[in-house]
């Protein structure tokens, strides 16, 4: 509540404010509050009551805003449910009051929880939203951000664009109805995205660790890979820039690589590997540098499991920035070829 509505509220008295919610509540609800008043209260407020005349929707709002935020400091309101506070005050006050003050309260819940879809994959969610009736695939484009939309529409089918832009220009104030099917929709999609996002993350990694240090023909199961899906055999390439893959590339390659990265992290990154790959890194480098880098190592000592990897995975994003320069071609596995 603002400093000017707090002053507006502090002219006027306590069995003022106290009336003024009561003609906003109606009949009924008035009644069910005055039976547990005094006569006296009762005597006072009625007064009050009777010289009102033409209460303001916003007037009576600041008094409930007053109200439930006094309530709240004391009750614990803040940790009741939105939909117990909306079926209790609306059966106080009303669907339109109890609207405006809930959101006052809590701020406009559906679309933070839309907002929630922002980071699900554009295409999954279109997927998910496309059984759903068109108005309600309005009402949850009309809430996401506009870039977000955007790239769930264009997976969307072509010919319902049109319609679906002309539902959203004409969305205004939305039925309960609607609101709960739309926390129904996205608790769904949320719950899908999670589920596919832990599985295939998992998933493709856990290929490419395979494949990594697999002793057979990697070259031919990737071409399986690609003829079953090509998108998912990129991802698991994408994921197969180990530190263990230096093993498998030529000696040019690997000096190229060795030149580049600093002799601390290099030192580092060797700490703890299997022989075969270690002896295979320092024979690429020239003896002096190979016989230095083999002294530093000794000299580190025991180090951090997580030191060690981090070093390996600086090694290998140089790696990947000489490979994106140009400068080779890292091998992730061997390829067939022809005459």
């Amino acid at each position: 509540m603002s400093a000017i509505e707090y002053n507006k509220l502090t002219d006027l008295s306590g069995v003022e404010q106290a009336a003024m919610l009561l003609v906003s509540m109606g009949e009924e609800g008035a009644a069910k509050v005055l039976a547990h008043m005094n006569s006296q209260s009762v005597q006072s407020v009625s007064q009050v009551m009777a010289r009102l005349s033409n209460v303001k929707q916003s007037d009576a709002e600041l008094v409930l805003l007053r109200l439930f935020e006094d309530y709240r400091g004391q009750a614990g309101i803040a940790r009741a449910s939105r939909t117990y506070l909306q079926r209790t005050l609306d059966s106080a006050l009303g669907d339109k009051l109890a609207k405006s003050l809930l959101d006052s309260i809590y701020g406009d819940e559906v679309k933070t929880l839309v907002q929630r879809l922002e980071w699900v994959e554009p295409q999954l969610l279109a997927r998910q939203i496309a059984p759903e009736h068109p108005q309600l695939q309005a009402v949850l484009l009309g809430l996401l951000p506009p870039e977000a939309a955007s790239l769930v529409l264009q997976r969307l089918p072509q010919d319902s664009h049109d319609e679906l832009l002309v539902r959203i220009a004409q969305l205004g104030e939305l039925d309960r109805e609607v609101i709960e099917e739309l926390k129904e929709l996205v608790d769904r999609c949320l719950a899908v995205a999670n589920e596919r996002s832990h599985t295939r993350v998992t998933g493709v990694s856990q290929v490419a660790g395979i494949l990594n240090r697999f002793d057979g023909d990697r070259g031919q199961l990737m071409e399986m890979l690609k003829l079953h899906d090509d998108r998912l055999a990129a991802e698991v390439e994408l994921n197969m820039f180990d530190f263990i893959i230096l093993g498998r590339q030529n000696d040019e390659v690997l000096h190229a690589l060795l030149q580049e990265v600093p002799q601390d992290v290099l030192a580092l990154a060797l700490k703890g590997i299997e022989n075969d790959l270690k002896r295979k890194l320092t024979e690429a480098l020239p003896k002096r540098m190979a016989q230095a880098l083999e002294t530093q190592i000794a000299a580190l000592g025991q180090v951090t499991l997580s030191r060690a990897e981090a070093a390996r995975s600086e090694v290998m994003k140089i790696a990947r920035q000489m490979m994106d320069a140009g400068a080779f071609e890292l091998q992730l596995y061997e390829e067939q070829v022809v005459e």
